[in-house]
């Protein structure tokens, strides 16, 4: 028994180093965490099915122009009532016992016309029927019909042709909106990369800085058993540490969160374990702000869209009104029937079947019906033109405030790059000073301080100009750092 105890932790030992092979740490670049961004994250795949349902409405519409063929089949259709009706033997109306059984089927060929907003049928029809008479005999006859048949609205609007163009203009604005999405995915994926980076730098800063109070601790202890320094000097040393290794661990709490953020924005598994490599640089760029206002006006999806919503007021306005207007139907049949007792005989010496009907339609009086709905479709066209002009001067706003960020972090940048360099040389020097007791612990402590401060400030200097770089291509969808 104690062997088998023996061999199931070495077992469960040895998984747990084959899982330690098996499955390294995956360590990402910010290209790769795109890559996967634009293939597996939630915000992807939704602007992907939001494009396929616009794209398969499209196919619809068109396919609904094409010729449509339907069968429908009365197996059976029965009826048996009392029915009054005229008994020429009696002289009067009398109630007979009337029913019938009948089997038929119905062909329909339907070809819509998009430019004349008509539509042409070709109509079969086959029916054969047992009745039941008021003299209680039984008969049974047969039906054939072939018919064709026009429909063709005339000076009134094309609904056809507007709901052909209705399905293009939303998969156009869908198409811009999947190409926004990824613009957009790009930059939040960015974004949160360099924040992820940021914390990770973070963390290694404040380690950095544990390991510096750790050392200052050291020597301090050993400067006070020597006595050559006061036991307040190296308590307020070991308070410094303890505030450090405190500060050090939440802030590797908060980078682990960020992990996990970063995880669900990009559709990795939550279980997967990975580390994030990146070359950050600061390359200065010179941006004339009139030339990025006219790409950002010219490239955005946004606007593009608003254009489409006017496009379809527009249309929605020119279908309002046409329901006010003089209109007209006309309709046109020609078929070819046989009715008989004998089935094979309803297939020859056909009769002819024609009719020809043009209806007009005047509209008289609705109230102002029509009217006010004509304003409404028109007011609607104005709201889709203020939208456009709103968002024009939205874009305008957006791309100066970001220029005004690049302009201000670029600044912060070559100065905090300075101050870093200058606060780690200041640091170095007071620690051979502290060594040589030339100066105390809480100076030691305030220097180490102002050189965490400056490496800190310095990075999320750098951090704050990259993404507003980053922001600035996402607005203007153009790449200022060629």
């Amino acid at each position: 028994m104690k062997f088998y105890k023996i061999n199931i932790k070495a077992s469960l030992f040895f998984v747990f180093i084959l899982n330690l092979v098996v499955l390294p740490q995956r360590v990402l670049t910010l290209d790769e965490a795109l890559s996967i961004a634009l293939k597996e994250s939630y915000a992807i795949q939704s602007a992907y099915y939001s494009l396929e349902s616009s794209q398969k409405n499209l196919e619809a519409s068109k396919l609904g122009l094409m010729t449509s063929v339907n069968l429908e089949l009365d197996v059976p259709r029965y009826s048996r009532s009392l029915q009054s009706q005229f008994n020429i033997n009696t002289g009067k109306e009398e109630f007979f016992e009337v029913g019938n059984t009948t089997l038929e089927s119905r062909i329909f060929f339907n070809q819509p016309i998009v430019y004349t907003n008509g539509t042409f049928s070709l109509v079969g029809s086959l029916f054969g029927r047992d009745q039941l008479n008021m003299t209680g005999n039984e008969t049974r006859d047969y039906y054939s019909n072939l018919s064709f048949r026009l429909r063709q609205p005339l000076f009134t609007f094309n609904n056809q042709q507007a709901n052909l163009q209705r399905a293009e203009i939303n998969l156009q604005k869908s198409q811009r909106n999947y190409t926004r999405a990824e613009r957009e995915i790009i930059y939040f994926v960015t974004s949160s990369f360099y924040n992820l980076f940021q914390a990770k730098k973070n963390v290694e800063i404040t380690r950095e800085r544990v390991n510096q109070t750790q050392s200052s601790y050291e020597t301090a202890i050993n400067k006070f058993k020597a006595g050559l320094i006061a036991e307040v000097e190296a308590l307020q040393l070991e308070v410094d540490l303890a505030s450090s290794k405190n500060e050090l661990l939440n802030i590797e709490a908060k980078f682990d969160e960020l992990k996990d953020e970063f995880k669900i924005l990009i559709g990795l598994p939550l279980t997967e374990l990975f580390d994030i490599v990146a070359q950050i640089e600061f390359t200065p760029i010179e941006v004339n702000e009139d030339e990025a206002i006219k790409l950002a006006l010219e490239n955005r999806t946004e606007l593009k869209n608003y254009e489409s919503d006017i496009t379809l007021s527009s249309i929605s306005v020119n279908e309002t009104d046409s329901r006010g207007n003089i209109s007209a139907l006309l309709s046109a049949n020609y078929g070819l029937n046989k009715n008989d007792g004998v089935f094979k005989d309803i297939f020859r010496q056909l009769a002819e079947d024609r009719s020809v009907t043009f209806t007009l339609s005047l509209p008289i009086w609705d109230w102002g019906r029509n009217k006010r709905e004509v304003e409404s479709a028109q007011a609607n066209l104005k709201i889709a033109m203020l939208n456009k002009q709103n968002q024009s001067e939205q874009i305008e706003k957006e791309i100066r405030s970001v220029l005004n960020k690049i302009r201000a972090s670029k600044a912060r940048v070559e100065v905090l790059s300075k101050s870093v360099a200058l606060a780690q040389k200041s640091y170095d020097i007071s620690v051979s000073r502290f060594d040589a007791g030339t100066i105390t612990s809480f100076d030691l402590s305030q220097l180490q301080l102002r050189l965490t401060d400056a490496k800190t400030n310095s990075l999320n200097a750098l951090i704050d100009y990259l993404l507003a770089v980053a922001d600035l291509s996402r607005k203007t969808y153009s790449n200022f750092l060629k």
